[in-house]
Parts: structure tokens; sequence; C-alpha cells
């Protein structure tokens, strides 16, 4: 296992000595002692035991009024590792990002409900004394890599008209080392091949094959990057901090004032993405991690290892009003967790045509896809024109690749393309236009989750995407009978027109407006 020794002279802490808390916590670890009113900061002491070990133990809430983080120093004998929760203690689960500091104060996100440990290591039976500080940070600054995609697929998705045993024999003739169907209702195939080569071959081959109805290579998408955090949320309430401009916003305060009194039903929203974390304190009760899945790892549980979906789930759905991180669009969206892009954030055509389809089957009314290349994928289409035909809304973000041609899924027929606006009400530069637009949303500077607890500015379409589907979720939370066409017509009606007067393919047909669209139910 991995520790992280962090230098105590870093950021010379000082303050007022405070005795260390020996409250058990049923683990045999002590309470953390109190911090100072006015430096906010405290030390943790005791002797390492006969392992050179010390744990102890606290709550999040108990700093969440005061700051964002707990920050660790040590010197450079000891080692000081958190864990979220006891189960991770015992299972030794620590995180990949602390692995990147060195030399620096162990900073720990104060994202989870619950108990958190930590667990201190030096030399054996000897006195120690470590100091920590509540801190309150702003959101990371990163930004998402352009949307790309990958031909050289070693696997084809196929699509067959024939038998079972036809298709056996389809495999065998091309030599394939693996079959494995996608969805036997849609009749998709997946045949794999030792190299690249011989599924070109096979291509080939299968192409003049009489019982298939098209093969393609299955290629890669990209995912395309009373609350503390809720002030940075400039796409809820554009104030014109940092220089926006005043109400370039989803108009969101208002409709939550307009709603209030209103009934709202709970709403399946699937995000198709790399997974989610489900232990965060804003998720909590929002996470159906019993109807997703994890198409990567094929496993039931669809963890996120990337912090795409997470983030993604964040804007859509984290709970408001708790003093955690931030707010989520809807009260009442429940997220169906679908993993479909591996921890380096890229997912088959194959796997994500899956995820669509279960998606459907477990009776999500919105999808989210923060998804998309440059290539087309048939059985991609096939799922979508699926998820239509069951009255499922599909939202998927236009890309990141500032070009006048939306990436694919986007320029599907079957979705509900969004692009990203900026905080001046503009279209981002990076963000993909043309025909098929739908609508802009903000996905510039967004705050939300990544995959270990800490917050992100983060910019993209994949961004913009869900804020739409949280309020198409939205919509259908207050009127559950209402169809996907109606939602979409809504939208469109509802948004603020920008550039050029009318529908356009530089903004589609304008910038979100939940409180607009709320009002044009009926």
């Amino acid at each position: 296992m991995k520790k992280w020794l962090v230098g105590l002279t870093v950021f010379g802490l000082l303050g007022t000595m405070v005795p260390v808390q020996t409250e058990a916590a049923g683990t045999g670890a002590k309470k953390l002692p109190v911090l100072d009113t006015k430096t906010k900061k405290a030390y943790i002491k005791g002797t390492f035991d006969s392992k050179g070990k010390a744990l102890f133990y606290f709550d999040t809430k108990t700093y969440l009024t005061g700051g964002t983080h707990l920050k660790f120093a040590a010197d450079a004998t000891e080692a000081v590792t958190v864990y979220e929760s006891q189960t991770d203690y015992q299972k030794q689960l620590v995180y990949e990002r602390y692995a990147e500091v060195s030399d620096q104060s162990l900073i720990f996100p104060l994202s989870w409900s619950g108990r958190q440990y930590i667990e201190i290591e030096g030399k054996k039976n000897t006195a120690f004394v470590v100091p920590f500080k509540l801190e309150r940070f702003e959101p990371m600054r990163e930004q998402l890599a352009k949307a790309s995609t990958s031909a050289k697929a070693s696997s084809l998705v196929v699509k067959v008209t024939g038998t079972t045993s036809q298709t056996m024999q389809l495999s065998e003739k091309t030599d394939a080392v693996k079959r494995e169907t996608i969805d036997a209702g849609l009749k998709l195939e997946k045949f794999t091949y030792r190299t690249v080569m011989q599924a070109l071959a096979a291509k080939r081959k299968l192409e003049q094959t009489r019982g298939v109805a098209y093969v393609e290579l299955d290629s890669q998408m990209r995912g395309l990057g009373g609350d503390v955090f809720k002030s940075y949320q400039w796409s809820l309430n554009n104030t014109g901090q940092r220089g926006g401009v005043k109400g370039a916003d989803i108009n969101f305060d208002a409709m939550k004032k307009r709603i209030a009194s209103k009934k709202q039903s709970t709403v399946l929203v699937a995000v198709i993405d790399t997974g989610i974390n489900p232990t965060y304190a804003d998720f909590a009760g929002r996470v159906r991690m019993d109807l997703g899945y994890d198409f990567v790892n094929r496993q039931r549980l669809a963890i996120d290892d990337h912090g795409h979906g997470s983030h993604v789930a964040g804007v859509i759905a984290a709970n408001s009003n708790n003093t955690y991180g931030m707010s989520g669009i809807n009260a009442k969206a429940s997220i169906i967790p679908i993993k479909v892009l591996s921890e380096d954030n890229y997912g088959s055509n194959s796997n994500i045509a899956k995820g669509i389809m279960h998606a459907v089957k477990n009776k999500a009314k919105v999808i989210n896809m923060s998804i998309g290349g440059g290539f087309s994928s048939r059985a991609i289409e096939d799922a979508l024109a699926y998820a239509k035909k069951q009255g499922v809304l599909v939202v998927v973000a236009s890309g990141n690749d500032g070009a006048n041609k939306l990436s694919y899924p986007a320029r599907s027929q079957y979705a509900f393309s969004v692009g990203s606006s900026n905080r001046f009400d503009k279209r981002s530069a990076f963000s993909n236009y043309g025909d098929g637009l739908d609508l802009i949303a903000p996905g510039q500077d967004i705050p939300s989750y990544l995959s270990d607890g800490e917050s992100a500015f983060w910019s993209g379409t994949s961004m913009a995407a869900p804020h739409v589907a949280g309020v198409a979720s939205l919509l259908y939370s207050l009127k559950p009978t209402i169809k996907a066409s109606e939602v979409e017509n809504i939208l469109k009606k509802s948004a603020q027109d920008l550039g050029k007067k009318g529908y356009d393919t530089s903004y589609g047909y304008g910038r979100l407006d939940v409180d607009r669209a709320v009002q044009l139910l009926r």
C-alpha cells in the first residue's frame, strides 16, 4: 500500500496546542482534537503502538460550516493516510490522487457523510505530533481534452439476420477468438480477433456474406470533461461573478420558487459514462446502484474510476441545501449509473450500445450521454432508435472540437444535441455546432465532483448536456405523463434565443432556461 510523506515546514502550521480527545470509535481509534476557533488549527498528539501506527477518526459534518478540506502535515519520518470510511480503512483502500502528493501537506476533501479515518505511521513506541488545519478551497481547475476516437479495433460489431447457429458459423468461419451477444433483440453480436489486421480482413469477408445486415469496427469514443460551492455555480445563478454577464444562467432560482409548492415524482435518469462514486453525502439516496451496470469490468456496481461520470451526475442530481458541496438541478432525479467508459475515459461502441439498451430496459425516462467522437456507429444508432421508440429522451453532448459539425452520437437523428455556453451567454469556443444542434447550456467552468471526492471546475459540452438532462427530468417529475416529444418541444420553445433570430446552427433554439420551461408545462 502506498503512503505519503508530508513535510511539516511546507505550510509552517502554527497555533495553540489543543489536547487530543480519546473517545472510542469502535476500531480503537481516537477522535481528532477540537480545532482552535480562531485559527482553525489543531494538533494530533499521541504515541505510536508496537507496530508504529496510530488511528484517529472524525465526522465530516463537524467541519462543513468552516471549510471544504482538512490539511494534514507530518514530518519526514511520518506517513499520513486518510480513508473515507471504516470499510475503506479495513480494506486499506486509499486515494490515487494522494499518490501524486510529494513533500506537501495531505489535503482531504470533505465530501462524505459519516465517519472518516486517519492512520499515522512512524517509529514504533515513540511520541508524535501532527498539525492539521481546516481550509476553504474553491474547486480545482482542470480542462477536458477534445473528443477523439480510435479506429484501431480488433473487434467487430455485426448485425445478423439469421439464427444463433448461423451466427456461430459466421464467427468460426472468420476465425474469431471470441463471440459475444451485445443485444439479442437487436441481433447485435461482437466478434473479437487476435489482431487489427485480422479484424479488417474479417470485416471485408462479412460484408459480402448472406445473413449479415452490417458490420463495423468496434471503435472507441471518449467522455466529452446553503451549499459551500453554490456560489461558484454561475450556471444556476449568474450574478456577474468573475466578470460574467448577470442573468446569463438557466434561471434556476426563479424555478425553485415557482415549483416550491408543487408535487414532484421521482424520475430515473441514466448517466452513461465512467460510473459514479455513490458514497458522497451529496449523492445520498440519489443513486440507484442496484439498477446500474459496469460494462467495462462486467460487474454489477458501476463505480467511477475516472471522475467524468461523477461530475456529470452532480450537475443533474446533487442534493441541495445540506451544507455539503453543491446543488443539483432536479431534487427528484434518481441516477442509474451505467459504466461504458474505462478509467482512461474511453469506451467501445459495443459497450455504449449495451449501455443504452440497459438504460431503456431499466425504465430510465432520460439518458445523458456526455460521450462522442468522429465516427458514426450503426450499432449505437440502432440502440438510439430503440430508445426513441420506447419514449426515452436521449441528451447528448455536441463535442469539444470547436468544429462546424456535431460529434457522434450528437448528430444522430434520435439524439437531443447540446452545445456549451459560457458565463457571457456566448457559445464556448470549443463547442461543436452545426446542423442538428438543438440547444446550448452552460458548460464552461462548471463545478462538480470527481471520483475521489474533490470538486473541480471542468469545461466541455459534457458539462452542458447534464444541465439539459436535469431540466428534462424536472419536467417529467412535475408531469409524469408527459411524452419525450413534448419535453423536447418545451425545451426548445422555452430557450433564450441567442445569435441570429430564431433557430441557427451556432446556438440551436437558444440557451436553456429552466424557469421558462416549467412555465410552459400544461
